[in-house]
């Protein structure tokens, strides 16, 4: 008789940050990065361990929604997207991020039924965000669905006259809004059809008890961006 070591998790929780897609670990190992990060709430430093990947690649089986309201000191809430290869990964896009923005602008021309890349980059200094995000399928570039030529609805950021800011909210609030009506119920129907079949069993097993994942809680770090 053979013993096979129980593996934790084969789920992957990755983050926007640090200009690579994060897998950040809850303690140091031998072959890990380290990156010292700084609270924006509380100007805390901290040193942050994990690994760096540049792109991401796999059929997209779900976007989730969360908000963790008052469970902790800060609130965290935006979407979850979740890819299936030989892995699971779960990419946290959270409400006011970067990549975010980018993914409700191209949504609308994500192929469902077909693979997707994700890479992330250092952006050029000339350009107004810092974090580039590159969304890809069969190697050609998904083009943005909403543009500023195009707005397909989309509303227009208006600008303080006398500050000459520019306010997003309105405009960040229904494309989130056509993420929800029309994006995530075309990505359910797709993610259905790409299901493999369940064949049915003679004599079929038990369900096997829920394992404890030690990956749960690396969704939320106090790194992340509040508001």
């Amino acid at each position: 008789m053979a013993l096979t070591k129980r593996s934790e998790s084969n789920t992957i929780f990755l983050q926007a940050k640090h200009y690579c897609l994060w897998q950040e670990l809850k303690k140091q190992v031998n072959d890990c990065e380290s990156v010292v990060v700084t609270n924006p709430k509380t100007g805390e430093v901290s040193t942050k361990y994990g690994y760096r990947f540049d792109n991401v690649t796999g059929s997209v089986t779900g976007l989730v929604q969360y908000d963790t309201e008052s469970k902790y000191s800060t609130r965290y809430f935006g979407f979850k997207l979740h890819l299936k290869d030989a892995d699971s990964y779960v990419l946290d896009m959270p409400y006011q991020s970067q990549i975010l923005r980018r993914f409700l602008r191209v949504a609308p021309n994500v192929d469902w039924n077909f693979p997707l890349s994700i890479s992330i980059f250092k952006g050029k200094k000339e350009a107004k965000e810092e974090l580039g995000v590159w969304f890809r399928q069969g190697g050609e570039t998904v083009k943005a669905y909403f543009t500023r030529d195009n707005p397909r609805g989309m509303p227009q950021a208006t600008q303080d006259p006398d500050t000459k800011e520019w306010d997003f909210r309105s405009q960040h609030r229904w494309l989130i809004q056509h993420l929800r009506d029309n994006t995530i119920p075309d990505l359910d129907a797709a993610a259905v059809r790409s299901a493999p079949p369940v064949q049915p069993d003679s004599k079929p097993e038990p369900e096997p008890e829920p394992a404890f994942d030690p990956n749960a809680h690396f969704e939320i770090t106090d790194a992340d961006v509040p508001f």
